[in-house]
């Protein structure tokens, strides 16, 4: 015996994170068509209404059953045709619901609770078939109706009587949609997702949906930056920001000169030990503005020191990035930075990673030096097995060098190495510099062709924003060693 209740409830409580997506430039069919405070939040799984849910998966199962019933009995017809349309910076996907490739027609299926007040055609439904016939490259398509209380009650749009029997495709009309995702597009990237109702940058329009709008914001939404276009402030563990920190050490976070310089800083903060070694700490997390300013951006997983750019390819397997293949991976820091913020399960499932059984504890922004650099250079000095990660403590040697390097550091991912930031070629003739150090651990230099998984964890006493030009300072280096 069928449990009947039993079994609906569990088609009809199944998960609805296949009815959203956060990546800001991705756009459903399904969802085009609503006003711009309504695309926003359902795009990104912010409306919440166990009754809209509800009658969402019921139409489903009926527009299935029709589905199938239509396709056995006219073996030309298509259903379920994935489309993906790349439009930019904002991207189409949808399931079209039946496609027959030999009259190239499409048809959108919809389901009705009735027909009061209905007046076809629905704009969102018209909105959803330009999508359809978009990325199936068809000139026509048709609107088709239900009604959920009598399944043989079927309407159609245009009408058997009208002048034309299919609706012709508009490209204005298409436009138009581009238009809007990417203004939604846009609000995301500056304002970022909204955890609260106040966030949400689109006032209500007075449609229905936004009348019976119910929201709820998840616990692991985190914001893509602080509404003014750019990145959010970096934060310590305390919960205080950078600007704050500068106020308390005396160190420019980049916004404009402090009492205190960063020479005095460093005397402040990494005095020599008796025996010559200094102790460079970790002081907060950030990412230098003179590196958020170039496109080397891609991103990594902390682990794997592997480039990876889920743009290129809609996964998170390592991307193409060779001199003989004509590719360019890298993007700007927002980009990057706007992936590393979604919430893990939400980067997996927009952009999967080669093992879904195993995903990394998070994706982080990364830079990938170019194989045809500009002049200067940015140069990557890489210092290996340098640095106790218990203490901090380095030796006098490498304290000497990252004070001539004088640009932003890092501390690598193991704890034990430093990376050091700075504008500048190599020698002419030397494509990558590596030696070993004359006290503890091995220096290595690259001014190109060269991915670093960065941490952000800025070291004490060294300059927070600043990568300087030192092709002499990296010339007296390789002919030191």
């Amino acid at each position: 015996m069928i449990e009947f209740e039993e079994q609906i409830s569990s088609i009809l409580a199944a998960d609805t994170s296949d009815l959203y997506e956060r990546d800001p430039e991705t756009f459903f069919a399904a969802h085009i068509g609503f006003c711009p405070r309504q695309l926003y939040v359902n795009k990104l799984g912010l409306s919440k209404s166990e009754t809209y849910w509800g009658k969402y998966r019921a139409s489903r199962l009926i527009q299935n059953y029709f589905e199938q019933q239509l396709s056995d009995r006219n073996p030309t017809l298509e259903t379920k045709v994935s489309l993906n349309i790349d439009e930019g910076p904002v991207r189409f996907l949808g399931r079209c619901t039946l496609y027959d490739p030999t009259d190239e027609i499409v048809y959108a299926l919809k389901v009705r609770n009735g027909w009061y007040k209905f007046s076809p055609p629905i704009d969102r439904h018209l909105d959803q078939l330009h999508i359809y016939m978009q990325g199936l490259g068809v000139e026509r398509g048709k609107l088709v109706y239900v009604s959920k209380n009598d399944l043989s009650d079927i309407r159609e749009w245009p009408r058997s009587d009208a002048d034309s029997s299919v609706i012709q495709f508009d490209e204005s009309r298409y436009e138009g949609l581009v238009t809007k995702a990417k203004r939604i597009r846009n609000q995301i990237w500056t304002h970022g997702i909204a955890t609260t109702e106040a966030e949400i940058p689109l006032e209500k329009c007075g449609c229905y949906f936004c009348q019976e709008e119910s929201l709820a914001f998840p616990d692991s939404v985190r914001p893509i930056s602080d509404g003014s276009g750019e990145p959010a402030l970096d934060t310590f563990e305390d919960g205080s920001c950078v600007a704050e920190k500068a106020v308390e050490t005396g160190v420019d976070d980049g916004a404009g000169q402090t009492a205190s310089t960063e020479a005095e800083a460093r005397d402040l903060l990494d005095v020599p030990n008796s025996n010559g070694t200094r102790i460079l700490d970790v002081d907060s997390y950030h990412i230098p503005s003179a590196l958020r300013d170039l496109d080397i951006w891609v991103v990594w997983d902390g682990r794997s020191k592997v480039a990876l750019a889920p743009w290129q390819a809609d996964t998170m397997y390592p991307c193409e990035w060779a001199a003989s293949k004509d590719v360019n991976p890298r993007r700007g820091f927002q980009k990057a930075k706007m992936i590393a913020d979604l919430p893990l399960r939400e980067i997996h499932r927009a952009w999967p990673f080669p093992d879904g059984e195993d995903l990394p504890e998070a994706v982080h922004p990364a830079v990938l030096l170019p194989h045809d650099p500009p002049d200067p250079p940015l140069s990557f000095v890489d210092f290996d097995d340098v640095r106790d990660p218990e203490t901090g403590e380095v030796s006098g040697e490498v304290a000497t060098l990252v004070d001539s390097l004088n640009g932003y550091t890092e501390v690598s991912q193991s704890g034990t190495g430093l990376h050091v930031y700075v504008r500048g070629c190599l020698p002419e003739g030397i494509g990558a510099f590596a030696t070993a150090l004359s006290q503890r651990g091995a220096l290595e230099i690259y001014d190109h062709s060269r991915f670093t998984g960065g941490t952000w964890r800025h070291v004490a006493g060294t300059p927070l924003d600043k990568v300087p030009e030192a092709t002499d300072v990296l010339a007296a280096i390789v002919s030191q060693y």
